[in-house]
C-alpha cells in the first residue's frame, strides 16, 4: 500500500518469486474514514477506560469496543477502495500462504494511523489477527534485502529503565515472566540486563558486545517513551511534563541518569547508538513510543528505522505491562523458533486476542489491546541458525540412581542448586528494583526483617536474576553461603575458601590463609561476582542459643567487618547478606533494606498459590473470618504458607484464635526447624531475651497487629496490671520492645510503634500460660481491663490532636493501630466500660470519617447499639455513660446517614435524640448535646433546600455553643451560616461568615476545618469569576486534607479543581479531575457526592457536543437526585437536560424542563438557581421568536441582584443588552415596573444602553 503524499492510495501486490510489486489499477483517493473524534475514543478506550470502568464509562468502554469491528471495515474500504482492490486481496488470501499488508510512506504521520484495525467485510475478525501480518515503513528508507543474522543463540539487551525507583512501573513485570520462559531454551537464547541503564552505558554495553564477536540481535527498551519537547537544560529531568503533544514534538525515551533520575534522549540520539552498533531489532515496550507526527524524528520508531534498524516494533499506545509481558513472550518464542520477525509479531497480538484480561478497580476485564503493537520494518529480519536445544528428559534409571545416591550420601548442592526457590517466586518488585540499584551502587547490602518474612527466597531470586541477566561476569558467578548453625563453617576463612574453590583452579588450595584471601579480594575488585550470605544473625547478634555451634569470637568479627567494608567501598562485585537484624556492627557504610510482608496483590497472589493444591478450603475462603485471617497473617510469607493450607479442615475464625493465642493452633504441619516452623522461628529469637524481658513482653499476646511503647507505658501505671507488667515507663517499654526488634520478633514502625510477627502473640500466649498455670486465666483477664483503660486514654489524645493538634500524625497513628483499638472498644462493650468504649471510639469515628470506611462503621454502630439498648431497643438513659455513648454513636451515624443522602434516616434519628434531650435535667451537657442536634438539623433541612428554616437551626445551635464559650462548634455554625448565604448568593455574607469561622479553626491549629473553610472560600471566589484565586483556595484545602488522608474531602476538592478547569475551557483537564473526583466517591458509596460528579461529566459531553453521552450522565445524575429527594440537585440537572433537548430539537421537551427546575428553585429560594433558570427561559423563549416573553424572563434574572453584571445572572445582562437594542428602552422599562413594581433603576438603565456584545449562547 503505498500512501502517497498527494493523498491517493496505490495498492500493488508483490507474489513470491516476483522481482517487483505490480500495480492494481490506478491511484485513487484515500479518504481517511475515521473522524478525530473516533480517534480520541479510540485513545480513551486503550488507555484510560480501565482506569474507571464504571457508570458511563463503563457504558462507554462497551460502545467503543462494540464500534471496533465498524470501524475495521471503514478502513479496510478506504484502503482496497475499488473492485480490483479487493479482488486483489481476495486472490492473495486464497492462494492459501502467507499474506502481508505493507503500509509504505513518506508521511509519517499516515504511518502512525490505526491500520492494524483493518477488517475485510464478512470475516467478522480483523486482517491482523487472520492470519495476515501488518507492517509499516518509511518510503524514504527504502525497502532493502531480506535481512539473515548470523549465530546459533539469541542475544538480547534489555534496557529497564525506572527514573522513578521504586514508586515507578513494576520493575520486573516484563523481565520476569519472559526468564521463565526462557528456561527451556537456556541454551539458546542469552538475555542481558543493561546496569545501570544510561545512554552512556548502552553505548558502552553494544561496542564490547561487537568487540568480542558476540553482537546483540535485539535491544529491547522497558521503560517510558515521551512525545513532546525536549527537557530544558537544568530541569528536573523529569518525564511528566513532555507527555503531550507541543509545537515541535520529538520522540523520547527516558534512561536513566548515572547517579539516579530521569535523562530524556532525543530519538536521534538513541538511533545513531544503535546504528553504530548494527543492532538490527528494537523492540519499544515504552508508551507513545510510536505516536508519529508531521516530522519523521517526531517519534522513536521512524527515527530508528531511518537510521538502519532493519525491525522495530513499538506500542502505538500506552500499554498494561501485564499486556506488554503477553505480548513480548509470545513475540520471543517465535524469534526463538526461528521465525520471522514479522510473524513473531503476529503471533504476540494472537497471544493478546486470546489473553485479553487486564487490571481494572473492578478486577480483571477484557480489553482490545491486540492492535497496540505495531511493526515498523525496512525489510525483513530473520535469524535462521537459531535452535532450540532442550534438555533430554531423563532415564528411568537415571533417576533411581541418583536417587539412591542421595539417600546414601545426602544431597550435594551444586552451583545453582543453593538457589532453587521453594515454591514460586511471588511479587516484590519494589525490593527487587532497590536491591538491584543497592548492590550496584553500594555493594554490600544487608536485607532484614522477622524471621519468616522471605529474606532468604528473595535473595535466592535476586541470585538467579543476576546469573540469569548477566549481572555477573559468569554464571556459576553467584556464590552462596549459609551461615545457620551447624550447616556450614562460620568464619571469613570458610567465605574465602569457598570463593576460591568457585572461581580459581586447585592451586588455590595451596596458597597459606593471607594469600587465598588476597587473591579473593582481588578477583572481588576486578570481576562481577555476587555473594549472598545468608542468616547472617548467628554471626554475632543472635548467636546459635543451644550452642551447637560456638559464637564468633570477637577478633573473626573483626576481620568480617573489615572485609566487607573494603569490598563496599568500591570494585564491581557485590555482597547481599540477609539476617534477622540490620547488624549495626558492620558499620554505617552499608545499605540496610527492611524487608517486611508482602502487600496487596502480592499477598493475595502468594496465597492463591499456597492454597491451589488444596480445593477444599473454598469454602473457608468465602467467609469474612478469612478476610480477618489474611489481614493477621499480614503478608508474612512463612506464616501463610503454614498457616493457610489447615484452611483445608478448620475454619479461618478457629485458626485466627490460635495465631491470637485464645485457642491452641490445629496440630500438624509447624514441625521442623527455625526456617521451616512458625513455633520454632520465634523459639529462636525469643530465647535470646532474658527472663525477666520474656515475662514482660507475654502482654503483646493481647495486642492486634501493633504495639505501642506510650500506650504500654499507661498499661503499667493501671493498679489492675498484673505485678509483672507494673513500674515500666514509656522509655523502659520502648527500650524493650527494641531489644525484641533486633531479634527479629517486632519491626518498627516509628513513635514508638512496633508491628508484631504473625505468630508471635501465640507464642507469648502459651509461654505465659506454661509458666503460670494457676493464675494465667486472671491475669490476662486483669492485664485485658487495664489495656482497655490505657487505650482510653489514648483514645482522648488522639481526639484532642485531632481538633487542634497534629491531626495529620493522629490519623497516621490511628491507621496503624485501628485493629488494636478496634479489639480494645470490642472488650470495653463487653464489659460495660462506657466511658472507655466512647474515648476509644471518638478518634475511630473520624478516622472512619475520612477514610471514607461508611461500613465499617455503620458495623461498629450497631454493636454498639446492641450492647447499650434494652432488648426492645429502647435507648439507655441519656444522662449515664451508657446514654452518652449511645448518643454520641447514633448522631454520628445520623452524619453519615445526612453525608449519604439518607435524608429522613438521619432527621428521624436526630429527632429521636432531640426528644430524649427535652427530657433530661438542665445541664451543659444536655445543652451541648442539643446545640449538635440543632446544627445537624440545619444540616439536613439545607440539604433540602429549605434554607430559612436551615438557618433557624443553626442560629438556635449558635446561641449555645456561644454561651458555652464552645469555640470549635461556634466555627462549624459560622462555616454552614456561610453555605446558607451562599446559596442565596449573598457572597460577601457568606466570606465573612467563612473568615470568623477560619479565625476560630486557624487560632486552635484545627486543620480539618481549615481544610473545610479553604475549600468554601475557593466556592466563593468562583461564583466570582475569580479562576485563579479559587484554585489557590481549593490548593490549600486539598493539600492538608492529602496529608490527613480523608479521602471524602479530598473527592470534593478533586471535583471543584474539576470545575476550574471546566471554566477556563480545559475539557481533558475537567474530565481528569472529575475521575479521580468520582473514584473516591464511587468507592466510598457517596451516593449524592456521585450525583454530583455525573452531572458535571454531562456538561463536559455537552460542551464537546457529545449529546448522547451527556443526557447519559445527566439522567445518572438525576436517578440518584430523585431517589434521595435531593431536590437542588434534581433542579439542576433538569435545567442541563433541558439544554441538551432544546440542541437536539426537541423544544417543547426543553421548555418543559426548565419549567420543572424553576419550580424546585423558587420553592427553595436559591436565587443563584433562579437566576440560571431565568437567564435560559430568556435564551429558550427568544430562540422561540418570543422577545418579549425573553425580555420579562431576563429581567427577572437581572433584578434578583443589586449589582449589574452580577456573576451569579449568567448571560442574563449580556442578553438585556441585546434586547434593549432590538425592542427598545421602553419595553425593558415597561418589563421591569411589570416585574419588580418599581421603575427601572439608573445603573441597570446605563448597562441596557450599552453597545450591546456579540449575541449570548
Amino acid at each position: 500500500m503505498d500512501l502517497r503524499a498527494d493523498g491517493l492510495v496505490q495498492v500493488s501486490t508483490w507474489a513470491a518469486g516476483d522481482q517487483f510489486p505490480r500495480p492494481v489499477g490506478d491511484p485513487v483517493e484515500l479518504v481517511w474514514p475515521l473522524p478525530d473524534e473516533d480517534l480520541a475514543d479510540l485513545r480513551w478506550y486503550l488507555e484510560q477506560y480501565l482506569r474507571l470502568p464504571t457508570a458511563v464509562y463503563e457504558e462507554r468502554g462497551a460502545r467503543v469496543a462494540a464500534r471496533l469491528a465498524g470501524w475495521g471495515e471503514q478502513v479496510f474500504a478506504a484502503v482496497f477502495a475499488t473492485a480490483a482492490a479487493r479482488e486483489a486481496y481476495a486472490s492473495a488470501r486464497a492462494r492459501g500462504g502467507g499474506v502481508e499488508i505493507a503500509l509504505m510512506s513518506k508521511s509519517a504521520e499516515q504511518l502512525g494511523r490505526p491500520w492494524e484495525l483493518m477488517s475485510a467485510p464478512g470475516r467478522g475478525v480483523p486482517v491482523a489477527l487472520d492470519g495476515v501480518a501488518v507492517s509499516r515503513t518509511l518510503q524514504s528508507t527504502g525497502m532493502a534485502e531480506v535481512f539473515d543474522f548470523p549465530g546459533s543463540r539469541l542475544r538480547v539487551l534489555m534496557v529497564i529503565s525506572r527514573p522513578q525507583g521504586a514508586a515507578d512501573v513494576g520493575y520486573q513485570m516484563i523481565a520476569r515472566p519472559l526468564l521463565r520462559r526462557l528456561e527451556a531454551v537456556r541454551g539458546s537464547v542469552e538475555l542481558v540486563v543493561l546496569r545501570p541503564p544510561t545512554l552512556e552505558r548502552l553505548q558502552e554495553a553494544l561496542a564490547e558486545a561487537r568487540e568480542a564477536g558476540e553482537p546483540f540481535q535485539v535491544v529491547h527498551f522497558d521503560g517510558h517513551g515521551v512525545f513532546g519537547q525536549a527537557p530544558v537544560a537544568g530541569s528536573a529531568g523529569g518525564w511528566g511534563a513532555v507527555m503531550y503533544d507541543a509545537p515541535g514534538p520529538r520522540g523520547m525515551l527516558a534512561f536513566e541518569k548515572p547517579g539516579g533520575g530521569s535523562d530524556l534522549v532525543e530519538a536521534g540520539r538513541v538511533a545513531q547508538v544503535l546504528a553504530g552498533a548494527r543492532v538490527p531489532v528494537v523492540v519499544l515496550n515504552a508508551c507513545q513510543s510510536a505516536q508519529v507526527g508531521s516530522q519523521v524524528e517526531a517519534a522513536v520508531a521512524t527515527r530508528l528505522l531511518a537510521e538502519g534498524c532493519a525491525s522495530v516494533v513499538a506500542m502505538a499506545y500506552s500499554v498494561y505491562a501485564v499486556a506488554a509481558a503477553e505480548f513480548m513472550t509470545a513475540f520471543y518464542e517465535r524469534l526463538f523458533a526461528g521465525d520471522r520477525v514479522t510473524d513473531a509479531v503476529t503471533a504476540g497480538r494472537r497471544q493478546l486476542r486470546l489473553n485479553d484480561r487486564r487490571p481494572s478497580m473492578k478486577g480483571m476485564l477484557p480489553l482490545a489491546d491486540w492492535m497496540v503493537p505495531v511493526l515498523y520494518t525496512r525489510g525483513e529480519a530473520r535469524f535462521p541458525h537459531l535452535r532450540t536445544t532442550r534438555k533430554a528428559g531423563e532415564a528411568v534409571g537415571d533417576i533411581l540412581t541418583r536417587i539412591r545416591e542421595q539417600t546414601e550420601a545426602g544431597p550435594q548442592p551444586g552451583p545453582g542448586l543453593d538457589l532453587e526457590a521453594v515454591g514460586d517466586f511471588v511479587g516484590r518488585d519494589g525490593a527487587f528494583y532497590t536491591l538491584d540499584v543497592a548492590a550496584r551502587l553500594q555493594h554490600v547490602v544487608v536485607v532484614h526483617g522477622p524471621g519468616g518474612t522471605g529474606k532468604t527466597e528473595l535473595a535466592k531470586a535476586f541470585g538467579r536474576w543476576w546469573r540469569d541477566t548477566g549481572g555477573v561476569d559468569q554464571a556459576g558467578w553467584v556464590i552462596w553461603h549459609s551461615f545457620e548453625p551447624g550447616v556450614a563453617s562460620f568464619g571469613l576463612d570458610g567465605v574465602i575458601n569457598a570463593i576460591g574453590e568457585r572461581v580459581f583452579d586447585a592451586q588455590f588450595k595451596l596458597f597459606d590463609a593471607e594469600q587465598r584471601q588476597a587473591a579473593v579480594e582481588e578477583v572481588l575488585r576486578g570481576y562481577r561476582l555476587l555473594l549472598i550470605w545468608d542468616n547472617f544473625e548467628s554471626v554475632r547478634e543472635m548467636p546459635d542459643p543451644g550452642r551447637a555451634t560456638p559464637p564468633l569470637p570477637q577478633g573473626e568479627q573483626d576481620r568480617m567487618r573489615d572485609f566487607l567494608t573494603r569490598v563496599s567501598s568500591g570494585g564491581k562485585s557485590a555482597v547481599v547478606i540477609t539476617s534477622r537484624t540490620p547488624e549495626t556492627w558492620l558499620g554505617p557504610g552499608m545499605r540496610r533494606i527492611e524487608l517486611g510482608g508482602l502487600q496487596g496483590e502480592d499477598a493475595t497472589a502468594y496465597a492463591e498459590q499456597v492454597l491451589a493444591p488444596y480445593p477444599s478450603a473454598r469454602p473457608h475462603r468465602q467467609t469474612a473470618a478469612f478476610a480477618d485471617l489474611m489481614q493477621w497473617l499480614d503478608g508474612h510469607p512463612l506464616s501463610m504458607r503454614l498457616t493457610l493450607p489447615h484452611l483445608e479442615t478448620t475454619g479461618a475464625q478457629r485458626l485466627l484464635d490460635g495465631l491470637q493465642g485464645a485457642t491452641a493452633l490445629p496440630a500438624g504441619g509447624d514441625s521442623g526447624d527455625r526456617r521451616t516452623s512458625l513455633s520454632a522461628s520465634v523459639a529462636y529469637s525469643f530465647r535470646h531475651l532474658s527472663d525477666e524481658d520474656q515475662q514482660a513482653l507475654t502482654v503483646l499476646s493481647l495486642f492486634h497487629g501493633v504495639a505501642d511503647a506510650d500506650v504500654l507505658g499507661t498499661f503499667s501505671t493501671s493498679t489492675q496490671a498484673p505485678e509483672r507488667f507494673r513500674g515500666r515507663s514509656n522509655q523502659e517499654w520502648a527500650e524493650l520492645l527494641q531489644r525484641a526488634a533486633g531479634l527479629g520478633l517486632l519491626a518498627p514502625l516509628g513513635a514508638g510503634m512496633f508491628r508484631l510477627h504473625p505468630a508471635l502473640p501465640a507464642h507469648l500466649a502459651a509461654h505465659w500460660r506454661t509458666h503460670t498455670p494457676g493464675s494465667h486465666d486472671d491475669e490476662r483477664a486483669a492485664a485485658t481491663v487495664a489495656l482497655v483503660s490505657a487505650h482510653a486514654v489514648f483514645g482522648g489524645w488522639l481526639e484532642t490532636q485531632i481538633s487542634s493538634g497534629d491531626a495529620q500524625f493522629a490519623i497516621a497513628l490511628i491507621g496503624y493501630q485501628q485493629r488494636m483499638m478496634g479489639a480494645m472498644l470490642g472488650h470495653a462493650l463487653r464489659q460495660s466500660q462506657w466511658d472507655e468504649a466512647q474515648q476509644i471510639l471518638q478518634p475511630l469515628n473520624t478516622f472512619w470519617n475520612v477514610r471514607g470506611l461508611a461500613e465499617e462503621a455503620r458495623s461498629w454502630s450497631s454493636r454498639v447499639r446492641i450492647a447499650v439498648e434494652s432488648p426492645d431497643g429502647t435507648p439507655p438513659g441519656l444522662s449515664t455513660d451508657a446514654g452518652e455513648l449511645w448518643m454520641f454513636t447514633t448522631g454520628s451515624q445520623a452524619t453519615r446517614d445526612l453525608v449519604a443522602g439518607r435524608l429522613d434516616l438521619a432527621e428521624s434519628t436526630y429527632r429521636t435524640v432531640l426528644r430524649g434531650l427535652e427530657q433530661q435535667p438542665a445541664g451543659s451537657s444536655r445543652l451541648h448535646y442539643m446545640s449538635i442536634t440543632y446544627h445537624q438539623l440545619g444540616n439536613i433541612t439545607q440539604d433540602r433546600g429549605r434554607l430559612d428554616e436551615a438557618e433557624a437551626w443553626y442560629r438556635k445551635s449558635l446561641a449555645i455553643k456561644e454561651e458555652l464559650t464552645n469555640r470549635a462548634g461556634s466555627a462549624s455554625t459560622y462555616h454552614q451560616l456561610g453555605i446558607v448565604a451562599q446559596r442565596r448568593g449573598r457572597l460577601d455574607e457568606a466570606e465573612d461568615w467563612y473568615r470568623k469561622s477560619l479565625g476560630i479553626s486557624e487560632d486552635l491549629g484545627d486543620r480539618p476545618g481549615m481544610a473545610s473553610t479553604y475549600h468554601q472560600l475557593g466556592m466563593v471566589a468562583q461564583n466570582r469569576g475569580r479562576w485563579d484565586e479559587a484554585e489557590n483556595w481549593y490548593r490549600k484545602s486539598l493539600a492538608i486534607t492529602e496529608d490527613v488522608g480523608d479521602r471524602p474531602s479530598m473527592a470534593i476538592t478533586y471535583h471543584q479543581l474539576g470545575r476550574i478547569n471546566e471554566e477556563r475551557g480545559s475539557w481533558d483537564g475537567a474530565e481528569d479531575w472529575y475521575r479521580q473526583s468520582l473514584a473516591i466517591k464511587e468507592e466510598v458509596g457517596n451516593r449524592p457526592g456521585m450525583a454530583i460528579t455525573y452531572h458535571q461529566l454531562g456538561r463536559i459531553g455537552e460542551e464537546r457536543g457529545r449529546w448522547d453521552e451527556a443526557e447519559d450522565w445527566y439522567r445518572k445524575s438525576l436517578g440518584i437526585s430523585e431517589d434521595l429527594g435531593d431536590r437542588p440537585s434534581m433542579a439542576s440537572t433538569y435545567h442541563q437536560l433541558g439544554r441538551v433537548a432544546q440542541e437536539r430539537g426537541r423544544p417543547e421537551e426543553a421548555g418543559g424542563l426548565y419549567l420543572r427546575s424553576l419550580a424546585i428553585e423558587e420553592d427553595l429560594g436559591n436565587r443563584l438557581g433562579m437566576a440560571t433558570s431565568y437567564a435560559q427561559l430568556g435564551l429558550y423563549t427568544d430562540a422561540m421568536g418570543d422577545s418579549a416573553q425573553a425580555l420579562t424572563w431576563v429581567v427577572r434574572c437581572v433584578s434578583l441582584f443589586d449589582e449589574i453584571p452580577h456573576p451569579g445572572s449568567g448571560t442574563g445582562p449580556k442578553h438585556l443588552r441585546h434586547l434593549t437594542a432590538q425592542l427598545g428602552i421602553e419595553a425593558v422599562e415597561h418589563a421591569w415596573r411589570t416585574v419588580t413594581g418599581d421603575p427601572l433603576p439608573p445603573a441597570v438603565r446605563e448597562f441596557a444602553l450599552t453597545e450591546p456584545d456579540p449575541e449570548p449562547e
